[in-house]
């Protein structure tokens, strides 16, 4: 009798368990990142009895997280993938849509300008035809300008976002390292059971710091999470955390990057070829393969006007017959010593032909016998030789190197980035618009002005394009990379999307499914209950018979 009230006991509490859970699940229907929790029942060991081995009822065994470890490191991956891409894509877009505008666009302006030369031509000796020319260049170099310093803006605003992303990572990985603490502390005093909310709380804290930068996940004594990025950079390991931090560039103090804080050596720059993934991967890489190169060929492109403009003016001749001047005023090649450099080496660059100059900045190398050269738009290597006079020249450059470079000393030459920062119209006085061929032909001579308004059709870039053609080229490429991130991160968007659904459908709460447990566990409950009632009268009965 003792034994049918002991196991009818057993099922009221493990019903009673069971239920507990259900309700858990159904209250937390709503908090993100939340995993279902099932209770584990585990019959009772039986008792050998008269007719053999009887049962002792059910008894819990657990609460476990209905968790699947493969699925959510794929999910990971994805979403990883997905945030850089769909980062990249937002700040492309912000390109994309500040160069296709309608209106006040740079194309607009260079037409302007070239529709105002080709006024004073049919009119040379016109003073206010020459007015106009010198207005539509102001006009078209503060074209210039809001289209390099919206650039530029985006530059600091890249700085700022990598700046925030490492105050995040290192939130989220102090608040990780000290649920491991917690974690571990609490099954050790639970006797190997874990305490599931605080699993959820550190699930989901890697899940948002993966979305910053992609990590990877291991288990160490099944309870503690050991964290690392990039190729093995330790950000969490059992109950410490390893910081990062924001600091200049060693090749270029105007930008940020990311160092790793080693309590030993110090700040370690992280190589940015590293970080491509999660948003501070898709912030980084746009500043590399896409800010750069739009600035650089906009910085081309505005040199190229120039010098050229410039040359072709200087062989004419003004109003008063003195030989024409530079038209515009240019920004010069830049270069900037590695804050690591070892030697007293310094660089200093430039343009001996624009028509070679290339829209990217290089990195330069000293070796034992000279130079590496990397294209960093397109990360093309080559070695170049100092000259007699150990001058280097590639590209269109020629480079001078003062004092001495040690082996391994890094610089970076950037050719037309500040091209357009300098920029400016150099004349502005009308009667110095170079229109004439000769000293003596008169201000009616207009044989200069239309050598200077073949330009606008003439292949004056790298020999290939006119102004027209490598501003149209330079849209191309800045519409065709936006559409094709967008697919990217569209296609990506929905690989996560699957793979969300598939964790969801394990781990997630169903309601329906929920409320079934719930008839299903009260149900058992009062069944345990009559099992009890019917041993009470049972034992009722033995005693009236006494």
């Amino acid at each position: 009798m003792a034994n049918l009230i002991n196991t009818a006991m057993s099922g009221l509490s493990a019903a009673q368990a069971a239920l507990n859970p259900t309700s858990n699940n159904i209250s937390s229907y709503n908090v993100t990142g939340y995993t279902r929790q099932t209770t584990v029942l585990t019959a009772a060991n039986s008792t050998l009895g008269a007719g053999g081995w009887i049962g002792n009822g059910a008894f819990v065994s657990g609460v476990q997280r209905e968790y699947d470890s493969f699925i959510t490191n794929q999910l990971r991956a994805a979403n990883t993938q997905s945030s850089s891409l769909t980062t990249r894509y937002n700040q492309m877009s912000k390109i994309d849509n500040m160069l296709s505008g309608s209106t006040n666009t740079l194309a607009t302006a260079l037409q302007g300008f070239f529709s105002s030369v080709q006024t004073l031509v049919s009119n040379a000796e016109d003073s206010s035809s020459r007015q106009s020319v010198l207005g539509k260049a102001d006009g078209l170099v503060n074209q210039f300008k809001v289209a390099d310093q919206y650039l530029r803006d985006q530059d600091k605003q890249v700085n700022t976002s990598i700046s925030s992303s490492v105050d995040q990572i290192n939130n989220y990985t102090s608040q990780i390292a000290n649920l491991n603490d917690q974690i571990s502390r609490l099954t050790a005093v639970g006797g190997g059971a874990s305490p599931n909310d605080l699993l959820d709380q550190r699930d989901q804290l890697v899940s948002e710091l993966n979305g910053i930068v992609g990590v990877e996940v291991s288990v160490q004594d099944n309870s503690t999470f050991n964290i690392t990025m990039a190729n093995g950079y330790t950000l969490v390991q059992g109950s410490t955390s390893r910081q990062l931090a924001a600091v200049a560039s060693s090749d270029d103090p105007a930008r940020t990057t990311v160092a790793y804080v080693d309590p030993t050596a110090g700040n370690i720059e992280i190589p940015e070829k590293l970080l491509t993934t999660g948003s501070l991967g898709g912030v980084l890489t746009f500043r590399s393969q896409d800010l750069d190169k739009t600035r650089n060929t906009l910085g081309q492109l505005a040199y190229a006007f120039a010098d050229a403009f410039n040359a072709q003016h200087k062989q004419g001749y003004d109003v008063d017959g003195d030989p024409g001047t530079d038209f515009f005023t240019i920004g010069t090649p830049s270069t900037l010593s590695n804050a690591k450099n070892t030697g007293t080496g310094a660089l200093t660059a430039a343009i001996s032909d624009r028509t070679q100059v290339q829209a990217t900045d290089y990195k330069l190398i000293k070796t034992d016998t000279g130079w590496n050269v990397t294209r960093l738009a397109d990360n093309t290597a080559f070695a170049v030789t100092p000259d007699a006079s150990g001058n280097l020249s590639f590209d269109g450059l020629t480079i001078s190197v003062s004092g001495t470079a040690n082996k391994n000393d890094s610089f970076t030459v950037k050719p037309v980035v500040n091209a357009i920062t300098n920029m400016s119209v150099a004349i502005t006085d009308e009667s110095k618009i170079a229109m004439a061929a000769s000293a003596t032909s008169g201000k009616s001579d207009n044989t200069n002005g239309q050598a200077l308004l073949n330009l606008q059709n003439s292949k004056v870039i790298g020999n290939t394009k006119s102004f027209n053609d490598a501003y149209a080229s330079m849209i191309s490429y800045v519409g065709t990379t936006t559409s094709t991130l967008k697919t990217s991160s569209t296609t990506q968007a929905n690989v996560v999307t699957q793979l969300s659904d598939q964790q969801q459908s394990i781990s997630g709460v169903n309601l329906d499914e929920e409320y079934g447990n719930l008839q299903r566990y009260q149900q058992y409950y009062l069944a345990n209950a009559q099992v009890l009632q019917t041993a009470n009268t049972l034992f009722d009965a033995i005693l009236n018979v006494r």
